[in-house]
């Protein structure tokens, strides 16, 4: 038994979640609509009556059931009666969402992205893009930012600043003091360091809480507060300064939005957004988490003029990744070139290679718009504030009796001609008390087989927990989910050659008692080659600390191309542990990544600068070049002198086969000693063993242990 790097040909997708937050909805079943009109000048149309309007949903004409148009202060009705807005329940919000100056490289940054099943690299503008600096773009934004607070509002209009840098901070609670969001603007675009902001976010976040917390908190103020705090849900930072960071930050918004009445308005001054394909889904549910929460969003390209056209720019690389293909038809003998290798990233980059794409996708799919390729984005915002203080609202019941998750599709007519629509696209379907519990629409069927006790193996998984560190109080552990890819369905793709799945999961720990302890989803869409889907599995995880006790997990897989779900469940123990030295499970390995960089260092599975890709699956075939390799993690007590070591026991039906002292190295800053052992599966019979691992410092010792089989 040796410790050693472990160099495995078999790929997996070990992805670290994004948070990708719940998809909220009006209270009722009643769906409210914002809809602005324009005509071919450009102006706005607010002498329409409801029967100039027509509503379909998923392709049904919709009953109208009340219909008026906002303008100002008030509102006017169908019949022309005015009624001023009332002060608590119909505000508008309109919230400032800047990315400071650590972010603005956010889609150069995801170049490093990198998964086992794709690779993709962009640069915003592409490399002859001529556009301004950093400092420019930051004038750009501030300059529009406050002309358009200048230029204000009437009542019932407050707005707010927030920054994406890392994670959400808040810079200015709503209000209407223009001072105050003036200092906030200038705060957000003039390079402050990424900890000030954090600081004054911290700071506004305790003044927020004792406001909610107040006797007055059912006033105006207190209910704003608490609106505030609900966007700020994503407090926690997210690994990786790619468009996961802004789908996670938009989600928190949208969802705290969805709390409060009235049109809710976001303006994202960004420079670009690249949308990798394992953040397709995350960004399609984010549209319609804004849609249902009746938030529309506009997007500032803030990188002023170009002189390089970015769709030029994405033809040029096509070009580049057809050459590179043909050049690998023709190449039937000699060395690949790393163009001819890299062909099929390249016409995915590509593919997605103007960064303004998405913005627009989530501007105009919200009643919102697209601003940029200019230096001046004054002109435009001015559009914006006139779409604030000027829409139509209507209600409509689309009578959904299936609340099954699935997007529904809004479209709006005006019988006049020559004018241009702006609303919404469409919404998640989900029935009231799933809307406010926050559930999002792929958790819908995976959590009901899961209720309903229906635990089947029509879709083949693993899901297990990973005890980690074992504490006094609590054990910090892993919840692992891994999918062999070869048992979903695929759908192809013509253009790109690949292979395409699609699936969701869920893994819910319970208390002994019934209650859930935490939870786990995630909705995953993949492009794979024929041999990734034959040999691949992804792996999901997620941390989390319990206290002793019984619990279980129950767990589902639902493949979405054949609807095929499979749930299964188990029970574990977490044992009450004294102080002393610590281990972790013994878990097995499937693969190792040397010279990771950019590590977490709260990642407990690294081992010498690497990166471990753990397995459910403990069968081993018995060949040559196949081994049993187990990874765990020993835990030093530094208040004992002593150094730990550990003992490796073989055992069949409760016998002891053979029992090896190992020598342990020495422990990381962190008192961890992370350790791979790996022995020979042709030098072991064929059947099941229990592998033991004992360690001990000083007096006390822990235990771990798992079954291996080796298979002919």
């Amino acid at each position: 038994m040796k410790s050693c790097p472990i160099p495995m040909m078999v790929l997996t997708a070990t992805l670290v979640a994004a948070v990708i937050l719940p998809e909220p909805v009006v209270a009722s079943d009643q769906v409210l609509l914002d809809v602005v009109v324009r005509d071919k000048k450009g102006k706005l149309v607010t002498d329409l009556k409801p029967q100039d309007l027509t509503v379909l949903d998923n392709g049904t004409k919709q009953e109208i059931t009340n219909f008026r148009l906002v303008q100002g202060a008030d509102a006017i009705g169908a019949a022309g009666g005015k009624t001023p807005l009332d002060r608590l329940s119909q505000i508008r919000l309109v919230t400032l969402v800047f990315e400071t100056a650590s972010s603005l490289s956010r889609a150069d940054a995801g170049n490093n992205l990198q998964t086992d099943v794709s690779r993709l690299s962009s640069r915003p503008g592409g490399s002859g893009d001529t556009r301004g600096s950093e400092a420019d773009q930051r004038k750009i934004a501030r300059t529009a930012a406050l002309d358009f607070i200048k230029a204000g509002q009437g009542g019932n209009v407050y707005y707010s600043v927030v920054a994406i840098n890392t994670r959400l901070l808040v810079l200015q609670p709503f209000t209407t003091d223009k001072a105050a969001l003036d200092k906030a603007i200038d705060r957000a675009t003039s390079g402050v360091a990424t900890a000030a902001l954090v600081s004054d976010s911290d700071a506004i976040k305790a003044t927020l809480k004792s406001a909610v917390s107040a006797p007055a908190s059912q006033s105006l103020d207190g209910l704003l507060a608490k609106v505030m705090l609900e966007m700020l849900r994503m407090d926690a930072p997210v690994i990786g300064m790619d468009a996961r960071l802004s789908i996670a930050a938009f989600g928190s918004m949208t969802q705290g939005l969805e709390q409060i009445p009235g049109r809710k308005s976001i303006l994202y001054f960004t420079t670009g957004m690249t949308v990798t394909p394992e953040l397709d889904i995350p960004f399609r549910n984010l549209i319609g988490m804004a849609n249902h929460a009746n938030v529309a969003i506009y997007a500032l390209d803030t990188r002023g003029v170009s002189s390089v056209s970015q769709n030029s720019e994405a033809a040029s690389q096509l070009t580049s990744a057809a050459n590179a293909s043909a050049a690998t038809m023709r190449n039937t003998s000699g060395p690949v070139s790393r163009e001819e290798m890299m062909a099929g990233d390249n016409a995915e980059s590509a593919a997605r290679a103007n960064v303004q794409i998405p913005l627009r996708e989530l501007a105009d799919s919200t009643g919102g718009f697209l601003i940029g390729d200019s230096n001046d984005l004054r002109g435009p915002l001015r559009q914006v504030n006139e779409e604030l203080d000027s829409y139509y609202e209507l209600f409509y019941n689309p009578g959904i009796k299936n609340y099954d998750g699935s997007f529904r599709k809004i479209k709006v007519e005006v019988s006049r001609k020559n004018v241009i629509v702006h609303a919404r696209n469409g919404y998640f379907a989900l029935p009231a008390e799933l809307r406010a519990s926050g559930m999002q629409p792929f958790e819908v069927p995976l959590l009901k087989v899961i209720s309903d006790g229906n635990f089947t193996d029509d879709s083949e998984f693993r899901a297990a927990v990973v005890l980690l560190r074992p504490r006094t109080g609590a054990t910090d552990m892993e919840i692992l989910v891994e999918v062999p890819l070869h048992v979903l369905q695929s759908r192809t793709d013509p253009v790109k050659k690949t292979l395409n799945v699609h699936f969701s999961l869920a893994a819910l720990v319970k208390n002994s008692e019934g209650a859930e302890v935490q939870r786990m989803t995630r909705d995953r869409s993949l492009q794979v080659t024929p041999d990734q889907l034959k040999m691949g599995n992804f792996v999901d995880k997620m941390s989390l600390t319990i206290p002793p006790g019984k619990y279980t997990l129950e767990s589902a897989v639902m493949d979405r191309e054949s609807g095929k779900t499979g749930a299964r469940r188990s029970e574990f123990v977490i044992a009450p542990h004294a102080n002393g030295v610590g281990i972790s499970s013994l878990t097995a390995v499937r693969s190792y990544t040397p010279n990771v960089k950019g590590l977490d260092p709260n990642d407990p599975f690294q081992f010498q600068g690497g990166s471990i890709t753990p397995t459910l699956n403990t069968s081993v075939p018995k060949a040559a070049n196949s081994a049993v390799r187990l990874f765990f993690i020993v835990y030093q007590d530094p208040s004992i002198s002593a150094k730990p070591g550990v003992d490796i026991e073989f055992l069949q039906n409760g016998k002891s086969l053979t029992k090896v002292p190992m020598p342990l190295p020495a422990a990381d800053a962190l008192g961890r000693i992370p350790y791979v052992m790996t022995i020979p599966a042709a030098s072991i019979p064929p059947g099941s063993y229990e592998v033991k691992a004992t360690v001990k410092q000083g007096a006390t010792m822990s235990e771990a242990s798992t079954t291996v089989k080796i298979e002919l």
